[in-house]
């Protein structure tokens, strides 16, 4: 099976007919019944194959400049010309081959014993692993989930495992950006777009990239599972990003992976095909590709700077919500930046802002564990060059505001709750998750507002910031109310709800919140003006 010739992606039509294509047929009928999805049994496929093809024609087919770029995003090449460039690098993207396999590390073929042999439900991102199952940790997802899986959601668990790769013990190396880093993809946001739009948004031309001239063809230094140089060996040190050529981003092969092929069929229990080839195991052994602190930039990911180093993004527990919101599409800063797809769109891509969204998703990891998949489609605004600093600045603090409130209101359901001398147990975050879901929409027509004031050079004056601390000071009532007068009134101490949700009210129009507004504050050291009789 080849990844570039054969057909193995699931697809869906405009018309609702739904099959199996191969890369290059994407564009295939895209005058008349364009293929406007990927249909995946799983939403970390699904992302994980958006990937994949943005990467796969980002290698192989990058435009030379911006006015390249926009030709073929109006005039999508026909199949057979993407068909010539898949088949330039076909050779590595062979599931089984003989000599290379697609991200996969040949050489176990002949290292297979008892130990290095899993089941292939260890290839997801979110099953139990080996030391969960021995203890009978694994309450809520069980072992023995999937045990036989056709070749396409082989494929698609071993890229995805690949490029999230979790820690993993000792040689088990994270994905190049880290365990389930979050990813930023930019999405068309017109009803049953094409497919090719939806990957080619995404594709960076070549003076936005930082392409690192390389003699020869090089590719294995694109694909690094086309050689054993660049696994960790004893003493080695970790590969840094000088070492490989630009594209090889895309292709994390941090874990060494053999899916082993024994002929069988059977019916795949992950997407129910029937009477399909399947595997049922594969052998992985440690010391794969250490990435390690290599300031390794994806394009596709918002970093931040820690000491020295450049590091990824992660989902949070609670999900995607809009706090993180302004790091994710504006911030370009010294120490944070957005993903390089997004800060090509922001400064020199000009769509009309209801045109486009930006898909963020990712796994959150509690080191070798997934807790959850997050996903969420938020609105891209587009803003002026010159007012992109002031217009950072003013949804910093209506960002600091929500922020403020959200942790008043987590600390006063508390305070309702438990008395002094009651340690609070259990992780009480869900409340300011709870707050920024109810709050999110009117974030967002605040935050437009706000640009469109900034363009008619008119001021988000103190009358507007106070509306906005009121909103935000009524919705952390309402919540509060839903949490704490939910029980039983003869197990409830009336006299501190009353008192913490007076408290509530009291901190969130307090002097901390309003300065971080710019609200003016009344000098407690002046005496307070006497009414004129």
């Amino acid at each position: 099976m080849n990844l570039l010739q054969d057909k193995w992606i699931t697809v869906v039509r405009k018309n609702g007919e739904i099959e199996k294509v191969a890369p290059f047929e994407i564009t295939g009928k895209i005058g008349t019944n364009p293929i406007i999805e990927i249909i995946t049994p799983r939403p970390d496929f699904k992302g994980a194959l958006y990937q994949f093809l943005i990467g796969l024609f980002q290698t192989v087919y990058a435009p030379k400049d911006e006015s390249e770029w926009e030709d073929r995003l109006n005039r999508p090449p026909k199949p057979e010309i993407l068909k010539l460039e898949t088949d330039k690098v076909a050779f590595a993207f062979d599931l089984f081959g003989n000599k290379i396999r697609f991200m996969q590390d040949i050489r176990l073929q002949s290292a297979m014993d008892e130990n290095s042999i899993k089941p292939i439900e260890y290839l997801l991102v979110d099953s139990p692993g080996k030391s969960t199952t021995e203890k009978n940790r694994d309450l809520f997802v069980k072992r023995n989930r999937i045990m036989k899986t056709c070749f396409s959601c082989s494929a698609s668990a071993l890229f995805t495992m690949q490029i999230n790769a979790p820690e993993g013990g000792s040689g088990n190396y994270t994905s190049l950006r880290g365990g389930g880093p979050l990813t930023t993809i930019v999405k068309n946001n017109t009803p049953n777009q094409d497919l090719w739009t939806e990957i080619w948004l995404n594709i960076i031309s070549e003076p936005f990239i930082n392409l690192k001239k390389l003699p020869g063809k090089n590719f294995e230094k694109i694909f690094p599972w086309l050689t054993d140089k660049f696994f960790k060996s004893e003493g080695s040190e970790n590969i840094s990003s000088n070492e490989l050529h630009s594209y090889s981003v895309y292709w994390s092969n941090p874990r060494r992976i053999f899916l082993i092929n024994n002929n069988k069929t059977g019916d795949c229990e992950i997407c129910s095909a029937k009477q399909t080839f399947i595997i049922e195991d594969f052998v992985a052994k440690n010391q794969g590709i250490n990435y390690g602190n290599g300031n390794w930039i994806h394009p596709l990911s918002p970093y931040r700077l820690d000491k020295e180093n450049w590091f990824c993004h992660h989902p949070h527990p609670g999900g995607i919500t809009y706090d993180s919101w302004a790091t994710m599409i504006y911030e370009n800063s010294d120490k944070s930046k957005n993903a390089k797809i997004v800060s090509l769109f922001n400064e020199h891509r000009t769509f009309k802002e209801e045109q486009t969204l930006i898909w963020a998703f990712g796994y959150d990891m509690d080191s070798m564990t997934a807790r959850c998949w997050y996903e969420s489609l938020i609105p891209i605004y587009r803003i002026p060059p010159h007012n992109i600093e002031k217009y950072e600045s003013t949804i910093s603090t209506i960002l600091s505001a929500a922020t403020q409130v959200a942790n008043h209101l987590q600390t006063k359901v508390k305070d309702a709750w438990f008395n002094e001398r009651q340690k609070p147990k259990g992780d009480t975050n869900y409340l300011k998750i709870v707050f920024f879901k109810a709050t999110e929409s009117k974030f967002f027509t605040l935050a437009k507002s706000i640009r469109d004031n900034l363009q008619s050079e008119t001021i988000f004056d103190d009358s507007e910031k106070l509306n906005w601390l009121k909103y935000l000071n009524e919705e952390s009532l309402k919540i509060f109310d839903q949490y704490v007068e939910s029980g039983s009134i003869e197990y409830e101490n009336i006299q501190r709800i009353v008192n913490a949700r007076r408290d509530l009210t009291l901190w969130n129009f307090g002097d901390k919140i309003k300065k971080a507004l710019g609200l003016p504050i009344r000098d407690k050291k002046q005496p307070k003006e006497k009414t004129k009789k």
